[in-house]
């Protein structure tokens, strides 16, 4: 008989201590889920914030005073359809935003927010230049494009008829634009 209670009890404990085990565990599992949204929470805040600091990054190379002379020449090579190599060097800055957007280092909003104006002005202005060199090099200046392609996606989401959005069809406004562009010293 006592080996029976003995059993029973074994048994017994043998339940609880399992089901103790599974409670500790279930514990456990619910401690690293919520660790692991902490930490993703954590990286996603972090990621965030490096983007902004490059945000912050870009617009000062691309408003000093050496940049906007730069700036000031591409939209004269524009206006004029001479020198279109002056323009390469702005050509070459939205590409390097849009891999920062592509490769997820910079958001597409900040993109946005920072430069959709002279993204716009600078893509639909430089269509020709940029057709005529993709004759040579196909690849040259997608991530410009692609960089072009989403801010305009984003134009058009906060305004549907948004005249930036309208621009390759309004040749005076655009040679409004760029003349805006141009330093009165060069």
């Amino acid at each position: 008989m006592t080996d029976h209670i003995l059993s029973i009890w074994t048994a017994w404990a043998t339940s609880v201590a399992a089901l103790a085990a599974a409670a500790a565990v279930l514990v456990s599992w619910r401690g690293i889920a919520k660790q692991n949204k902490q930490a993703k929470d954590s990286r996603e805040d972090f990621k965030l914030s490096l983007a902004a600091d490059l945000s912050m990054k870009l617009d000062d190379r691309f408003n000093p005073e050496d940049f906007r002379r730069t700036r000031s020449h591409a939209a004269q090579a524009l206006l004029s359809g001479k020198k279109l190599v002056d323009a390469e060097d702005v050509f070459d800055f939205f590409e390097t935003v849009g891999l920062l957007v592509r490769t997820g280092a910079l958001t597409k909003e900040l993109a946005y927010s920072f430069f959709f104006h002279w993204i716009n002005l600078y893509w639909v202005a430089g269509q020709g230049h940029i057709q005529e060199k993709r004759k040579v090099a196909k690849s040259l200046w997608e991530d410009f494009e692609f960089l072009y392609d989403i801010v305009r996606q984003l134009e058009r989401m906060k305004d549907a008829d948004s005249e930036d959005l309208k621009l390759a069809e309004q040749p005076l406004r655009l040679s409004t634009l760029l003349k805006e562009e141009v330093l009165e010293e060069d």
